[in-house]
């Protein structure tokens, strides 16, 4: 019996001496040292928390997610809309390299809160403050924000922040008190209970926290090296292009305007105003939530159009011009920069054409500018072509008084008239003239 058990003992040595190399492999390979930052900024003036930062957050974390690297999300922010918070919390809590989030600030409140819970990593500085979670809903008639306590909206919120705390070992119930409560902490008080990880003072301090820290984040431990090297991502073009519409009054304002500009041109049968009301219709709409995509494609399906028109159908350059412009570089600058699929082009593809397009229509829109000038100019300006007044001429036929004949003026035929008789041959001085009709007086050679 001993003899069997020794012998069982060493098949399981040989057994594991065999595979301690393999296992040994794998968790080198499952062990990642993360020596750069990926930085982007939730913070003044671009610190409401709207559809333009969650594209930008979740562009950052795709970079981030290629290049291997950790995510750092500056926060101090009142909150923003509840949509862009929940695709910014589910792309934290599905991210496959580490995010920390940093409250730089005095506060990350509301949608703010809701972004902190699925970091891996949540620092506080010492004056900030968290939650304040219950939601809150603009009413139009007296422009107040109203408190919302329908637990159709309530619950899904509540049970998101849950989650989003538990999967990174947060207080569930203090997420629960944020959103039923209205519950506040101090960065402290949030360490304390269990919400943040850390206080640090500023980005030196928070840098030398992390330094050496290991967090998992997918199927990896990320290693922090010593020192962090920080790289800024910056939002594109389009992303704070959405953020500025979002704003709840200018949606409001550009929706009326195209409304209104709409209903004044085909009421007044000024349809050329019409592309150009459309434009501000649709940029209401996108603030309105209406999908960007679908507008950035339609105006510069018909900016182009119109364009077309104004350059090989029409003469001149008017308004249809200017609303192709308009519309061509409005489009462009919507337009998606998502990642490569089937039927899209690459981003850096993407990414050069709207600076392309922006270029052709800033270009465009200078031509218009000077071509416009010069009409202006032009129309104020004296026509002096074929001017006559002045110039000496001589009699073909008799010209009686108050009637008409022919006059050889710089050379060429005119029909003149004059208040006098004046005989054939005889030299005339043009004093005015009506349409192609000249009139005419005895010269003082010829008196």
């Amino acid at each position: 019996m001993m003899i069997l058990r020794t012998a069982h003992s060493y098949l399981a040595l040989l057994l594991l001496s065999a595979l301690l190399p393999q296992i040994t492999a794998i968790a080198i390979a499952d062990t990642v040292n993360v020596g750069s930052l990926v930085l982007v900024r939730v913070v003044p003036p671009w610190d409401i928390i709207d559809p333009g930062i969650a594209e930008c957050v979740v562009g950052a974390i795709d970079y981030a997610e290629s290049r291997g690297v950790s995510v750092l999300i500056e926060l101090e922010t009142y909150g923003g809309y509840l949509d862009s918070a929940f695709t910014i919390g589910d792309r934290l809590a599905t991210s496959r390299v580490p995010v920390i989030a940093y409250v730089s600030g005095g506060k990350a409140f509301s949608a703010g809160t809701l972004i902190s819970l699925p970091a891996h990593v949540l620092v506080l500085s010492p004056i900030a403050t968290i939650g304040a979670m219950q939601p809150v809903a603009l009413n139009p008639v007296t422009g107040r924000y109203e408190p919302i306590n329908d637990t159709k909206i309530i619950n899904p919120i509540i049970e998101k922040a849950v989650y989003y705390a538990e999967l990174r070992g947060r207080n569930a119930t203090t997420a629960r008190l944020f959103v039923t409560k209205n519950l506040v902490l101090s960065a402290y008080e949030a360490v304390k209970y269990g919400v943040a990880d850390y206080v640090a003072r500023d980005f030196g301090e928070l840098l030398e926290y992390l330094s050496g820290r290991r967090v998992t984040a997918g199927d990896a431990t990320y290693v922090m090296s010593k020192p962090l090297r920080v790289e800024e991502y910056s939002c594109g073009i389009r992303s704070r292009f959405l953020s500025i519409l979002s704003n709840t009054l200018l949606s409001s304002v550009l929706t009326t305007i195209g409304i209104l500009a709409t209903i004044f041109s085909i009421a007044s049968g000024r349809l050329e105003a019409l592309p150009l009301a459309l434009v501000f219709l649709f940029l209401g709409l996108v603030g309105s939530g209406f999908n960007p995509n679908l507008i950035s494609i339609f105006l510069i399906l018909l900016g182009a159009a119109l364009l077309s028109i104004e350059l090989f159908v029409t003469p001149g350059f008017g308004i249809l011009g200017i609303s192709g412009i308009v519309m061509l570089s409005t489009g462009f600058a919507l337009m998606p920069t998502g990642g490569p699929t089937f039927v899209a082009p690459e981003a850096a593809f993407l990414a050069i054409s709207r600076y392309v397009a922006l270029g052709i229509g800033v270009g465009l829109g200078s031509l218009m500018a000077f071509i416009l000038y010069k009409v202006v100019q032009a129309k104020r300006r004296r026509v002096t072509l074929f001017e006559l007044e002045g110039k000496i001429g001589r009699t073909v036929d008799r010209i009686p008084a108050g009637g008409e004949g022919f006059v050889i003026v710089e050379g060429e035929y005119w029909k003149a008239c004059s208040d006098e008789d004046i005989e054939p041959n005889s030299p005339v001085v043009v004093v005015g003239r009506r349409g192609s009709l000249l009139i005419v007086k005895k010269h003082a050679r010829g008196s």
